[in-house]
């Protein structure tokens, strides 16, 4: 059973589970779903995800993505540094299903976390990091509201290839909650 955390259209959102270390562990050996990630040179083990995860799991800012339609975890996403005091979230993502990719689904997933983060947490910003090679990945990160803020030029080599790695931000003020803000009206509006 997953637990519904944020609820999509197309998605959900639900706490980490660390018993799903065997699929999360494939999608990470994957070369096909690293490659635009940190992950692409890793190689990760049964033992080692599982150990991952645990310790993922305790502090409670991952997320396993669940497809609506299959109710099938798809991929992950999560909180990856938070800076209280200054209110900035830095945030990652991976659709590790294949069947998946390039149906949306990472772009709401990414839209719900966004939203998780500046209305939930209150944060004023969210933060990601892309390599210039990853046009999906862009792609989605301006369809949510991303702009690029700076990058680290000839930053990864890969391929045989230098390519920049592209800082990109959404601060709330450009940010529209779908799920959060309307969740709060509708609690407003019931009499007790």
């Amino acid at each position: 059973m997953n637990l519904k955390k944020m609820i999509g259209e197309k998605v959900i959102l639900s706490p980490l589970d660390s018993r799903e270390y065997e699929r999360i562990a494939g999608w990470i050996n994957d070369l096909e779903v690293t490659l635009g990630t940190t992950l692409a040179a890793s190689n990760i083990t049964l033992d080692k995800e599982a150990e991952i995860l645990r310790s993922m799991e305790q502090g409670g800012r991952d997320f396993l993505i669940i497809a609506r339609d299959s109710k099938q975890p798809i991929g992950t996403c999560g909180i990856t540094a938070w800076d209280q005091i200054n209110q900035w979230a830095s945030v990652g993502i991976m659709i590790g299903e294949k069947s998946y990719h390039n149906q949306g689904c990472g772009t709401e997933a990414l839209s719900l976390l966004c939203d998780y983060c500046l209305n939930l947490l209150n944060c004023h910003s969210v933060r990601l990091e892309v390599y210039s090679y990853n046009w999906p990945a862009i792609a989605c990160y301006k369809k949510v509201g991303f702009e690029e803020c700076g990058r680290f030029h000839q930053a990864k080599k890969i391929g045989g290839q230098w390519h920049d790695c592209i800082l990109m931000e959404l601060l709330d003020q450009q940010f529209t909650s779908r799920w959060v803000k309307p969740a709060v009206e509708r609690r407003m509006q019931v009499k007790v």
